[in-house]
């Protein structure tokens, strides 16, 4: 659904910030898999 996508775009526009923050360099191509972890603690 609409919403569904709309989440999943989010949820990645808060890992991309996330990365983002903590200075991590992510290859673009693999970012988009849900096993980047970033631990900012």
């Amino acid at each position: 659904s609409l919403i569904a996508e709309v989440e999943t775009a989010v949820e990645l526009g808060q890992l991309v910030l996330q990365i983002t923050q903590c200075n991590i360099n992510v290859d673009s191509e693999k970012i988009w898999f849900p096993a980047v972890v970033v631990d900012c603690s």
